[in-house]
């Protein structure tokens, strides 16, 4: 963590040229949207999905909840489990999940088979999009990284307001199954453009123990950060169910 900020973590975005490093940024951001049209792309077609599917509201429901309980326990369990293997290696091994559970999902042909694609999705949404910010003090200055991380961070929300309008209209003109593989294109091509494009390796890409990653955890700055999620995200789920 600390490795991060220090002006030894301007060795990889110095070893880029500036034309790289701007790509770079804007492919993670691209990331974070990604990820988010991946996760919300079914809230604006939820009702086609039931129609289609042939299960009720409440059950093409469980597509939304699955994917947000798999993200909030899989993602911890990763970034502690992981450690020891290289930055990019995990790059690559998340993006082929990724793309795999957008494929799923866009051929699927039944509710089962739509339902495992939502797993394996939100397995590795959020360590994915973990590995990719950790590229990010590398690439720009510290006054910089934590501007940077929050607009990675806000194209996954403003994805929400995206893909569940669009989606709905893909949806109503020509088929749900179409709105699929329009995420599953664009996954495909910005985690292509990811595993081409970026670093190899920096000053983040040390292995860390298991109880190095876990120390994180007493950290006040994490636990904040933690109960703020975990707040904001009951306040919300009270808020959709009255």
């Amino acid at each position: 963590m600390t490795a991060a900020t220090t002006p030894k973590s301007k060795s990889t975005a110095a070893a880029l040229s500036p034309a790289r490093t701007n790509l770079c940024l804007a492919l993670l951001v691209l990331l974070g949207f990604s990820l988010g049209c991946s996760e919300f792309v079914v809230i604006g077609i939820e009702s086609d999905l039931a129609t289609e599917l042939g299960v009720s509201l409440a059950t093409a429901g469980q597509l939304i909840s699955v994917f947000a309980l798999i993200y909030a326990i899989s993602t911890p369990v990763l970034a502690l489990s992981t450690g020891r293997f290289r930055r990019y290696q995990l790059l690559v091994c998340y993006s082929i999940v990724f793309v795999l559970g957008n494929l799923v999902m866009a051929l699927a042909p039944n509710f089962q088979v739509l339902f495992i694609s939502r797993i394996i999705l939100g397995s590795v949404s959020g360590a994915l999009l973990a590995v990719g910010v950790t590229y990010i003090p590398e690439l720009l200055s510290p006054q910089q990284t934590s501007l940077a991380i929050s607009v990675v961070y806000g194209a996954f929300s403003v994805a929400m307001v995206f893909v569940t309008s669009i989606g709905k209209f893909v949806a109503d003109t020509l088929d749900w199954h179409v709105a699929m593989y329009g995420t599953l294109a664009f996954a495909v091509l910005i985690c292509g453009a990811l595993v081409a494009f970026m670093p190899r390796a920096g000053q983040t890409d040390e292995p860390a123990t298991f109880r190095e990653q876990a120390g994180l955890l007493r950290e006040p700055s994490i636990i904040t950060g933690m109960l703020i999620f975990c707040l904001a995200w009951g306040r919300s789920t009270f808020s959709t169910a009255t």
